[in-house]
Protein backbone atom coordinates (compact mmCIF):
# COMPACT_ATOMS: atom_id res chain seq x y z
CA UNK A 1 0.00 0.00 0.00
CA UNK A 2 1.20 3.50 -0.74
CA UNK A 3 2.12 6.00 1.94
CA UNK A 4 -0.76 8.24 0.86
CA UNK A 5 -3.33 5.42 1.05
CA UNK A 6 -2.11 4.30 4.48
CA UNK A 7 -2.24 7.91 5.70
CA UNK A 8 -5.78 8.37 4.37
CA UNK A 9 -6.95 5.09 5.93
CA UNK A 10 -5.32 5.99 9.23
CA UNK A 11 -6.96 9.42 9.31
CA UNK A 12 -10.33 8.03 8.30
CA UNK A 13 -10.39 5.21 10.84
CA UNK A 14 -9.14 7.21 13.83
CA UNK A 15 -11.40 10.15 12.96
CA UNK A 16 -14.47 7.94 12.62
CA UNK A 17 -13.48 6.17 15.83
CA UNK A 18 -13.37 9.48 17.70
CA UNK A 19 -16.76 10.50 16.30
CA UNK A 20 -18.21 7.17 17.40
CA UNK A 21 -16.80 7.67 20.91
CA UNK A 22 -18.55 11.05 21.11
CA UNK A 23 -21.73 9.47 19.72
CA UNK A 24 -21.49 6.67 22.27
CA UNK A 25 -21.13 9.18 25.10
CA UNK A 26 -24.25 10.99 23.91
CA UNK A 27 -26.15 7.72 23.60
CA UNK A 28 -25.33 6.53 27.11
CA UNK A 29 -26.19 9.95 28.57
CA UNK A 30 -29.60 9.74 26.86
CA UNK A 31 -30.25 6.21 28.13
CA UNK A 32 -29.78 4.33 24.86
CA UNK A 33 -27.48 1.68 26.24
CA UNK A 34 -27.69 -0.85 23.38
CA UNK A 35 -26.87 1.81 20.78
CA UNK A 36 -24.10 3.04 23.10
CA UNK A 37 -22.62 -0.45 23.18
CA UNK A 38 -22.76 -0.74 19.37
CA UNK A 39 -21.15 2.68 18.90
CA UNK A 40 -18.34 1.90 21.33
CA UNK A 41 -17.64 -1.52 19.86
CA UNK A 42 -17.61 0.02 16.39
CA UNK A 43 -15.20 2.70 17.63
CA UNK A 44 -12.98 -0.03 19.06
CA UNK A 45 -13.01 -1.96 15.78
CA UNK A 46 -12.06 1.17 13.83
CA UNK A 47 -9.29 1.92 16.33
CA UNK A 48 -7.95 -1.59 15.77
CA UNK A 49 -8.00 -1.00 12.01
CA UNK A 50 -6.22 2.32 12.59
CA UNK A 51 -3.52 0.57 14.59
CA UNK A 52 -2.98 -1.96 11.80
CA UNK A 53 -2.74 0.76 9.13
CA UNK A 54 -0.47 2.86 11.34
CA UNK A 55 1.91 -0.03 12.06
CA UNK A 56 2.10 -1.00 8.38
CA UNK A 57 2.93 2.63 7.52
CA UNK A 58 5.39 2.99 10.37
CA UNK A 59 7.36 -0.11 9.39
CA UNK A 60 7.11 0.47 5.63
CA UNK A 61 8.04 4.14 5.38
CA UNK A 62 10.50 6.28 7.34
CA UNK A 63 8.92 8.89 9.60
CA UNK A 64 8.79 12.40 8.18
CA UNK A 65 10.48 15.07 10.31
CA UNK A 66 8.74 18.32 11.12
CA UNK A 67 10.76 21.32 9.95
CA UNK A 68 8.24 24.11 10.43
CA UNK A 69 8.40 27.15 12.71
CA UNK A 70 6.34 25.64 15.55
CA UNK A 71 8.74 22.86 16.50
CA UNK A 72 8.22 23.24 20.26
CA UNK A 73 4.45 23.05 19.96
CA UNK A 74 4.74 20.16 17.50
CA UNK A 75 6.99 18.21 19.88
CA UNK A 76 4.65 18.83 22.81
CA UNK A 77 1.68 17.55 20.79
CA UNK A 78 3.66 14.59 19.42
CA UNK A 79 5.05 13.51 22.79
CA UNK A 80 1.77 13.89 24.68
CA UNK A 81 -0.06 12.11 21.84
CA UNK A 82 2.44 9.22 21.82
CA UNK A 83 2.39 8.72 25.58
CA UNK A 84 -1.40 8.87 25.82
CA UNK A 85 -1.85 6.61 22.78
CA UNK A 86 0.35 3.98 24.44
CA UNK A 87 -1.65 4.29 27.68
CA UNK A 88 -4.99 4.27 25.88
CA UNK A 89 -4.57 0.89 24.21
CA UNK A 90 -4.64 -1.18 27.43
CA UNK A 91 -7.08 1.29 28.98
CA UNK A 92 -9.50 0.78 26.08
CA UNK A 93 -9.16 -3.01 26.22
CA UNK A 94 -9.98 -3.01 29.94
CA UNK A 95 -12.88 -0.58 29.46
CA UNK A 96 -14.42 -2.65 26.65
CA UNK A 97 -13.90 -5.86 28.61
CA UNK A 98 -15.64 -4.42 31.68
CA UNK A 99 -18.52 -3.19 29.54
CA UNK A 100 -19.13 -6.40 27.60
CA UNK A 101 -18.86 -8.54 30.75
CA UNK A 102 -21.41 -6.31 32.54
CA UNK A 103 -19.02 -5.16 35.24
CA UNK A 104 -20.72 -1.83 34.88
CA UNK A 105 -19.78 -0.16 38.17
CA UNK A 106 -16.07 -0.53 37.31
CA UNK A 107 -16.78 0.27 33.64
CA UNK A 108 -18.48 3.55 34.62
CA UNK A 109 -15.44 4.57 36.68
CA UNK A 110 -12.84 4.00 33.97
CA UNK A 111 -14.85 4.77 30.81
CA UNK A 112 -14.87 8.60 31.14
CA UNK A 113 -11.08 8.60 31.47
CA UNK A 114 -10.70 6.26 28.51
CA UNK A 115 -13.04 8.37 26.38
CA UNK A 116 -11.23 11.62 27.21
CA UNK A 117 -7.83 10.14 26.40
CA UNK A 118 -9.21 8.53 23.23
CA UNK A 119 -10.63 11.83 21.98
CA UNK A 120 -7.36 13.65 22.78
CA UNK A 121 -5.35 11.02 20.89
CA UNK A 122 -7.71 11.15 17.89
CA UNK A 123 -7.67 14.95 17.70
CA UNK A 124 -3.92 15.24 18.20
CA UNK A 125 -3.37 12.54 15.58
CA UNK A 126 -5.11 14.77 13.05
CA UNK A 127 -3.15 17.76 14.39
CA UNK A 128 0.16 15.94 13.89
CA UNK A 129 -0.89 15.15 10.34
CA UNK A 130 -1.63 18.86 9.77
CA UNK A 131 1.74 19.87 11.25
CA UNK A 132 3.55 17.46 8.94
CA UNK A 133 1.49 18.49 5.92
CA UNK A 134 2.42 22.14 6.48
CA UNK A 135 5.96 21.84 7.85
CA UNK A 136 7.11 18.33 7.08
CA UNK A 137 10.12 17.47 4.99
Amino acid sequence: MSYELLTALSLLTIGASGILILTGLYLVKTGRKELHKKAMLSASFLALLFLIFYLIKYFSYPPKPYEGPLKGLYLFVLISHSILAAINLPLAVVTVFLGVTNRLSRHRKIAPITAAVWIYVAVTGWLIYAFLKIGGA
